[in-house]
């Protein structure tokens, strides 16, 4: 058998030919080493194998799992994480942690599940959104998961547990659709983001992914949402999600409206000293990036010329859907928003208005033909 390599852990070749290694994360209350296998058809295999779960676990080994707290581990599992997701995302896991402050002096291997729903049952009490409670929950059951696969738990605990529900506190807000047309009316002849409004009415983008276009993505009938913008920083990064990083499509209506605007800025930065070409489609008149607020002032005050009601900036992105719910099939206008679940589409965007309602009121005569 070949030599183990130095900080390999131990990597063993099995009877039937396959290789399997472990490593020991510590021991159990009965003092037993508590172990963690991986298995592969090379010993190289299994060697990256057993290098990736050691990264897994913390820059240490966790000496004495029966001693291990659940605030102990959610902080390694963040630390762990903070690497694959997204800035904003590990901000907010802080924000979870500390949330959970309940249930960190709990020893992990003993965590149960009404301890569990005793602690999200207390944020609903702090009076904290069911969206945010959703989020905590998902994150404390991917801890626990993690653990499961470390074997430092048997079973996960917050499985037990339903998770909090996603009943909508207030509807999103949209605009019928003479409102969206009034506005737009206005942006045009007032506005140099028009064209971004109507992308994003007309496509359901969010604001950082519009702002984050750049000419690069924009390819005659397709268009490519490849980032999103950091709308308190301005910096570019990834999507939101790994579904939102997506193709549409676009109709000659919106083709049309895009090559007019790059005519538009090229003449715009070539009248502008001190132009900054970023790439962008939609940048401020000097290049540089467009920052959510300066770009969220100046849309309320195109809503105050249109008298149309007072929605956000989001509020262009719930009005495409509203709308493209009732031409389109759910699972299309899911796509097109770049969410993974149809469901999510339907439960959180599909609004039904008052003259809807008034038209589902018919008689048997009509029912029944």
């Amino acid at each position: 058998m070949p030599r183990r390599g130095k900080g390999e852990g131990s990597i063993i070749k099995r009877s039937d030919g396959r290789w399997a290694a472990f490593v020991t994360v510590g021991y159990g209350p009965d003092g037993r080493q508590i172990k963690r296998w991986v298995y592969g058809k090379t010993r190289r295999e299994v060697a990256e194998k057993l290098a990736r779960l050691l990264t897994k676990a913390g820059s240490a080994l966790i000496q004495d799992p029966a001693r291990l707290t659940v605030g102990e581990w959610l902080h390694r599992f963040a630390e762990s994480r903070a690497r694959e997701v997204r800035p904003n995302t590990a901000r907010h896991y802080a924000d979870y942690i500390r949330y959970l402050a309940p249930i960190h002096r709990l020893r992990l291997w003993s965590l149960q599940p009404v301890q569990v729903k005793a602690a999200m049952d207390a944020l609903a009490e702090r009076g904290l959104s069911p969206s945010v409670r959703r989020h905590v929950y998902h994150f404390l059951k991917g801890a626990l998961r993690e653990a499961m696969k470390l074997g430092l738990l048997e079973r996960n605990p917050a499985e037990a547990v339903d998770p909090p529900s996603l009943k909508l506190v207030r509807p999103p807000q949209a605009w019928r659709p003479e409102e969206a047309v009034r506005f737009l009316q206005v942006a045009e002849r007032e506005s140099r983001y028009y064209p971004l409004f109507a992308l994003m009415l007309g496509l359901g983008l969010r604001v950082g992914e519009g702002l984050a276009l750049r000419w690069d993505d924009w390819e005659g009938e397709r268009l490519h949402v490849r980032h999103t913008m950091n709308l308190r920083t301005g910096e570019l990064g990834p999507p939101k999600t790994a579904n939102s990083a997506r193709t549409l499509y676009l109709a000659p209506e919106f083709q049309t409206l895009l090559a007019e605007h790059r005519e538009k800025q090229r003449l715009e930065a070539s009248a502008t000293r001190g132009w900054v070409d970023h790439g962008l489609i939609f940048p401020t008149r000097r290049g540089t990036p467009t920052r959510h607020r300066n770009l969220s002032r100046h849309y309320l005050m195109l809503i105050e010329k249109a008298g149309v009601p007072r929605i956000n900036l989001h509020g262009l992105r719930h009005t495409y859907t509203t709308q493209a719910l009732r031409v389109l099939p759910p699972k299309v206008v899911a796509e097109v928003l770049g969410h993974a679940d149809v469901q999510l589409t339907l439960q959180v965007y599909q609004q039904l208005r008052e003259d809807d309602k008034k038209r589902a009121a018919i008689g048997l005569s009509e029912l029944l033909v």
